[in-house]
């Protein structure tokens, strides 16, 4: 039986600076949001049984705090969380236990069907399956970005953004698929620069320009180039 989290329209101190941070800081405020006071929670109720995936579990978690706290961002007549650590801990215990169940069908089902993979699906809950997806394609992307020339890569992951113009590439760190050094070396840049960059991503062709060297026109061919490669080695995989 899963958990209910709790339902206020009262907010937990803790989200204020994600709350109330300027467009241009927020993605900032919930990476640190997220790894100062979610992840000790997370990785102390998921350290408690040693065979649990614990990488793709807190990946699977992140992603659906992300989503939450999003939606709570831009729409404050919500709900809110009034014990934000708290209803991590609900989350976690969610997720935990449908990773728990699908793990008991998968292995009754290797009893029962022979070994036929078709039949052994994991659970299609939308909530538990969209998330493992995303973040399945997410640790696909970021091992062929890895494999980019870095001024294609920085081209790319310096202008990432999503569908309403925030930090796409926010994503990777705050998932665990990559740090901020990880993605500094894939770029060709310092940590520290990447660090200083952070809260102004994504950068426009005309800063990404001054940052690489090279021409406006020269940073939308290197993306272009980038994201052709991405396109031909994703659709092969």
């Amino acid at each position: 039986m899963l958990l209910e989290p709790p339902k206020t329209a009262q907010v937990d101190p803790l989200l204020l600076p994600f709350l109330q941070a300027a467009d241009g800081e927020a993605e900032a405020a919930l990476a640190d949001l997220l790894t100062t006071e979610a992840r000790p929670v997370i990785q102390a109720i998921l350290r408690r049984d040693p065979l649990l995936d614990g990488a793709d579990l807190e990946g699977e978690i992140f992603l659906c705090l992300i989503e939450r706290l999003r939606r709570l961002r831009r729409d404050p007549g919500e709900d809110g969380i009034r014990d934000f650590r708290g209803y991590v801990a609900v989350v976690t215990y969610n997720v935990v236990s449908r990773h728990c169940r699908r793990r008991g069908r998968e292995r009754s089902g290797a009893r029962e069907d022979g070994g036929d993979p078709l039949l052994r699906l994991p659970d299609p809950a939308p909530d538990a399956a969209l998330a493992f997806e995303r973040r399945t394609y997410l640790v696909r992307l970021w091992e062929e970005i890895r494999q980019l020339p870095p001024r294609q890569a920085a081209a790319l992951l310096l202008n990432l953004r999503d569908g309403q113009g925030r930090n796409a590439a926010a994503l990777l760190p705050l998932t665990g698929i990559a740090t901020l050094r990880e993605m500094a070396a894939a770029v060709g840049l310092p940590p520290e620069k990447l660090a200083e960059l952070w809260n102004r991503l994504p950068l426009e062709d005309a800063g990404l320009a001054g940052i690489l060297g090279a021409t406006r026109q020269q940073v939308i061919n290197l993306r272009k180039s980038a994201r052709e490669r991405l396109a031909r080695r994703m659709r092969g995989r």
